[in-house]
């Protein structure tokens, strides 16, 4: 289990809506004035997720948020792995037909474009189906 500090934003019925705590790496590192990396993660806000849960919480408590690694594991096949199995299944099948040789580039490029769409639409039903939401263990 991944485990991570969290704050409470907001509450709603039986969701509790946090907020991560920890900050970027970039804190530390001396190389932060001159890092795109460090220039992102100073412009981009933090995001907020619902999570059920079921003890008494209120608005600004510290929680305890866990992750479960398998989950993380099947996320990130989903996101990396998948995209480039298909473009390539795509490109190996557009191959085989001579009339299509000479568009594999813009096949592939559309292909893998596709594929990025398609889980960034439909990743909410994935994540749901899948669980991969983290479980509020505790106040700190």
């Amino acid at each position: 289990m991944i485990e991570e500090q969290a704050i409470v934003t907001r509450i709603e019925a039986n969701q509790v809506w946090i907020k991560s705590l920890q900050s970027s790496a970039c804190g530390g590192c001396v190389q932060q004035t001159s890092c795109g990396t460090a220039t992102l993660a100073k412009l981009l806000p933090k995001r907020e997720f619902a999570v059920n849960c079921d003890l008494t919480l209120f608005v600004g408590d510290c929680v305890r948020v866990q992750i479960d690694d398998s989950h993380l594991i099947l996320s990130s096949l989903l996101l990396y792995l998948l995209p480039l199995i298909v473009t390539l299944s795509v490109v190996g099948f557009a191959n085989t037909l001579p009339m299509l040789e000479t568009w594999l580039p813009e096949i592939s490029l559309a292909t893998l474009l596709l594929t990025f769409w398609l889980i960034h639409h439909f990743h909410a039903p994935l994540l749901v189906k899948f669980s991969l939401k983290p479980l509020i263990v505790g106040k700190i």
